[in-house]
């Protein structure tokens, strides 16, 4: 039955969730339940004045704390176990390249001709001294070069370094046209100069240290700075240094997003994470927007966030926050942290009242929410997004204390009219 959650320290609604736990009964067994069929009620665990409802994978409480029983939140933390269906995969839009140049090279293109947006080029060759791509490793995406695609054995990419052994492409990293995501889009420079966007941060022109124009931190100076120890591209990231709990983001105006827009940003974070005490969990937002939901009065609306279980697997979720309780949507706890970045996409359209999620160009589809024009659901299905949104939100914000805390960096964040996808 739904509970509200404690309340945070004034002025920050500390928000929670907590979702329904999967046992795993092999290393590949399904769980016992299809993925979207009703969960059972939390029971056992506070009045309906407090806590979490997980019907549906709908979070309709507050603040996760408190613990489950046989993997149903009552009060808040999961011990149903890891959730069914393993660990996800990554690179799933497409087969990495295994020629071409080094990521980070200034020259010689990998793949056999032009990379970025996947055109396949005829007969392949680079060329003498390469043409002027970065050699990303593959970014899917769009048709793998032409066989028979050699790179030039004279050609060689920027800085004196040569074009990968062979310089052949790769066959079968075919992962659909260039805006429909696939692939891991990383390595080599920003692109952030090569597309049409409503906004593309990719760090390189700010100064170590600092933070970029337009953007205003949330937290401590020297835990929310661009770093060059890390990047998805290019040479900078924004790095979110280790506390315990509480905010380390960047804030800019998103008054130009408008009803509808794609999102797409990198993400890494450094492992081992921290992991909860057993039967809890660390609820993680990594990109946010603020807004004046049509019901809710103003809201944040978290389209990058996560839930990590005790055992080390976390779900992604559509969380909101009004200035009641929270509400949101969330996935199988069948991810993990592992070091490795990824490419988070989201749609959010106010028109149609509806939310998208992507990771790593597959599509999440049990946070899925659709419920047409001047509909804002109910239950696990509960929209209430805004035509408009004020503000904008990136970094790591965890609400509960995951001492000695997380580190992560986010790369090439991008917002769009249309479909950015990871390749580009």
């Amino acid at each position: 039955m739904p509970i509200r959650f404690p309340m945070t320290p004034p002025r920050i609604r500390l928000a929670r969730a907590a979702f329904t736990a999967f046992v795993l009964v092999s290393p590949l067994a399904c769980s016992s339940a299809p993925n979207d069929a009703p969960l059972p009620t939390a029971s056992g665990g506070l009045s309906s004045s407090g806590g979490l409802s997980a019907s549906g994978g709908a979070m309709t409480g507050g603040t996760t704390s408190g613990t489950t029983t046989g993997g149903v939140l009552s009060g808040g933390s999961s011990t149903g176990g890891i959730a069914s269906g393993g660990v996800s995969s990554t690179n799933t839009g497409g087969t990495l390249a295994t020629g071409g140049a080094p990521a980070g090279s200034s020259g010689g293109n990998s793949l056999g001709g032009t990379e970025t947006g996947g055109v396949k080029s005829s007969g392949g060759q680079l060329g003498t001294g390469g043409s002027g791509g970065a050699g990303r490793g593959g970014a899917g995406g769009g048709v793998a070069s032409g066989s028979g695609g050699q790179a030039g054995t004279t050609a060689t990419s920027g800085g004196g370094s040569t074009a990968g052994a062979g310089g052949k492409s790769t066959s079968g990293g075919a992962a659909g046209s260039s805006n429909n995501g696939g692939g891991s889009g990383l390595g080599g420079g920003s692109l952030c100069a090569n597309g049409t966007f409503i906004l593309c941060e990719s760090f390189e022109s700010t100064a170590v240290g600092a933070v970029p124009t337009g953007w205003t931190r949330d937290g401590t100076a020297q835990l929310v700075q661009v770093a060059s120890d890390q990047a998805a591209r290019g040479q900078h990231a924004l790095k979110l240094g280790a506390t315990a709990s509480g905010p380390r983001r960047l804030t800019r105006s998103a008054s130009d997003f408008g009803a509808a827009h794609w999102g797409r940003l990198f993400y890494r974070v450094q492992t081992p994470p921290p992991l909860p005490g057993s039967n809890a969990v660390i609820h993680s937002t990594i990109a946010s927007l603020q807004g004046t939901g049509p019901n809710i009065g103003s809201a944040e609306y978290r389209v990058v966030d996560t839930v990590e279980n005790s055992g080390g697997m976390h779900q992604y979720l559509y969380n909101v926050q009004p200035s009641g309780s929270e509400f949101g949507k969330g996935s199988a706890y069948n991810y993990k942290y592992d070091g490795n970045w990824h490419c988070a996409e989201w749609n959010v359209d106010a028109t149609t009242q509806s939310y998208k999620f992507y990771v790593d160009g597959t599509e999440v589809t049990q946070i899925a929410i659709n419920n047409g024009a001047g509909n804002y659901g109910s239950g696990s299905n509960r929209s209430e997004l805004p035509m408009s949104f004020g503000q904008f939100k990136i970094g790591w914000y965890n609400y509960q204390s995951a001492s000695p805390g997380f580190v992560a960096w986010i790369d090439e964040v991008a917002i769009a009219s249309a479909r950015i996808g990871c390749a580009n």
